[in-house]
Formats: C-alpha cells, structure tokens, sequence
C-alpha cells in the first residue's frame, strides 16, 4: 500500500467516526435529517422515473417493438437525446 492510499483509508476512518460520535451525540436529528433527505431524493427519483415519452415517440417505439427493434430504438433516443 503506497503513502497515499494509507493516507486515503486514514481519511476515510476518521470520517466514518466522526459521524458514528455525531449520530450517538444526537441520533434523533440525524434519524430526521435521514427521512427528510429520503424524502426529497424519492420525489426526485419518482418524477424522473415515472416520465412518459411523448405520445408520437411512444407509437414509433411500439412500432419497432413489433418489428423486434424495440431495444435498438430505445438505445438511438438515448443516444439523441445525450448529442442535444
């Protein structure tokens, strides 16, 4: 292990127990911090997850669904929706 990594694990310990005291000095503000912080990522991830494609891509997806294609044309969107 070189220098660097020992200082990185080094680093890494005293922060894991920094928030080990932190959390038994007071565990209830951090069991609230956790639900609220829970709270808001869900609603970020729900929103992202639960999108819908535009009726017009939907019917060229079921399409190529149909054509056996339906893999290859998700890949494409992806990839134009990633060049814009």
């Amino acid at each position: 292990m070189s220098w660097q990594e020992g200082v990185a694990v080094t680093v890494v310990l005293l922060g894991l127990g920094a928030g080990a005291f932190l959390v038994a000095q007071r565990p209830s503000f951090w069991i609230e911090f956790g639900s609220r912080m829970g709270k808001a990522l869900m609603s970020l991830a729900w929103r992202y997850v639960s999108k819908r494609m535009p009726p017009e891509e939907e019917a060229a997806w079921r399409q190529a669904e149909r054509r056996g294609q339906g893999d290859e044309w998700l890949k494409d969107r992806w990839r134009r929706s990633s060049d814009r």
